[in-house]
């Protein structure tokens, strides 16, 4: 039989024909999770099909048990974060659609806004308006705009934005109320 891991890896390599045919013949392994020692150990074919924004496989998998919520990923934990870092609003929408928790903890008390903030590996520069879209999505579903992350920046979204440099995402959260942290401390005065 294959593994969560050889089902992963094609979603990896975007290999989403060998994907579906992997699920089809083994629909048990839309609930598993990667045993592999690493950062991303704990993901599920989910977060990695949100990540690549692949929204049919994300559909099949959904259909097959995958868990919107799953939250055992070593990384962002939720595949709604994942697709968040991604830029991914298609699957974003998807995502919450299908029940995901938009406010679910993606890692230290942060959420899936957190991850669009920072943009993933091009802070958000890449392709500017999807990581627009994808925060718009995110607070149009009610996300906890001003949320701080524990540990020792204790961050918004916004702070993370514009530590990063995203601008697009940056211009969303002030346009809907997002705050620094020093900002929210002065307003706690």
């Amino acid at each position: 039989m294959a593994s969560v891991d050889e089902l992963i890896d094609a979603i990896e390599n975007r290999d989403e024909r060998t994907a579906q045919e992997l699920i089809e013949q083994h629909p048990a392994l839309a609930i598993g999770e990667s045993l592999r020692e690493s950062v991303l150990r704990g993901a599920t074919p989910l977060h990695w099909a949100a990540h690549r924004n692949m929204t049919n496989l994300c559909e099949k998998l959904i259909a097959s048990g995958s868990d919107t919520n799953a939250g055992n990923a070593q990384w962002w934990r939720t595949p709604l974060a994942w697709a968040a870092d991604a830029g991914c609003a298609e699957t974003v929408e998807l995502l919450l659609r299908h029940g995901a928790d938009v406010n679910g903890d993606a890692f230290g008390m942060t959420t899936a806004l957190h991850a669009v903030a920072q943009g993933g590996s091009t802070s958000g520069q890449e392709n500017a308006d999807a990581y627009r879209r994808t925060a718009l999505l995110l607070i149009t579903h009610s996300v906890d705009i001003n949320r701080q992350a524990t540990g020792d920046r204790d961050q918004t979204a916004l702070d993370d934005a514009i530590r990063k440099g995203n601008e697009a995402v940056i211009e969303v959260l002030v346009e809907h109320g997002g705050k620094t942290t020093a900002e929210l401390r002065l307003a706690d005065y």
